[in-house]
């Protein structure tokens, strides 16, 4: 019981933080493990505070990295799920389009118990286009995280390129250029060809650009701890 009250009462003073993240407290949130998690959760997808005023602007970007340092299956249905508000000016939009970002990674760094649930959410009609590819980027940087994981990955995502969504189908195709997985390059292409990729939702010259870099270069933030995710990726004030 203590535990858990600990975690509420560590958690709860992440909306009194401004960009940076006073590392005793995040090691007290981590200590208290799953008891962390459910409000950890509830706080990282109270995405309307990443409009509104500082300091809890940071709060849910706060909460979704030390989600990644826990690693719980339980975080992954709400972040995929998790709404999105629309930024009134370009310094919100910087700050949400990093939670958005890094919602993945953290995904992904749950490790290898993390891809039946994220393949389940990528079938499921009842995700949304944005939760679908969260999903398949997920997936993306689960390769990097799990690298033993990459041929399975790679076969998933190919089968789900000529389904009737085509807004899931661009996400899958975005997912596999951004592993730089050349091998999928003719079956990426056809797809598109064919029309089973939303014309609106990719290019084929960057699709095609991203498959023959055979480079995943660009996915390998996935593998930043929490300390050095700061360092990488700061949270820059708004003022």
């Amino acid at each position: 019981m203590t535990n858990a009250f600990d975690a509420l009462e560590y958690v709860r003073q992440l909306r009194t933080l401004g960009p940076e993240m006073p590392f005793p407290l995040a090691q007290h949130i981590l200590a208290t493990g799953e008891d962390a998690v459910a409000p950890l959760v509830a706080l990282a997808i109270d995405t309307e505070l990443l409009i509104g005023a500082e300091p809890r602007c940071y709060a849910p970007i706060h909460a979704l990295r030390l989600l990644g340092e826990i690693g719980s299956l339980d975080a992954i249905a709400p972040l995929i799920h998790a709404p999105i508000p629309a930024a009134p000016n370009q310094t919100i939009e910087k700050r949400t389009a990093i939670w958005d970002g890094e919602l993945p990674q953290v995904i992904a760094r749950i490790g290898v118990a993390a891809y039946e649930p994220l393949v389940t959410l990528l079938d499921d009609e009842h995700t949304s286009n944005i939760g679908h590819h969260r999903a398949a980027i997920a997936l993306a940087y689960l390769s990097v995280a799990q690298p033993e994981l990459t041929d399975q990955i790679i076969t998933t995502l190919e089968a789900r390129l000529t389904s009737t969504d085509t807004d899931r189908n661009a996400s899958v195709a975005l997912a596999l250029a951004n592993m730089g997985v050349d091998r999928s390059y003719t079956v990426v292409m056809q797809a598109y060809k064919d029309g089973h990729l939303a014309k609106d939702a990719v290019q084929p010259g960057p699709l095609r650009q991203l498959l023959l870099s055979k480079s995943n270069a660009r996915l390998r933030c996935v593998t930043h701890p929490l300390d050095e995710r700061y360092a990488h990726h700061p949270l820059t004030p708004t003022n």
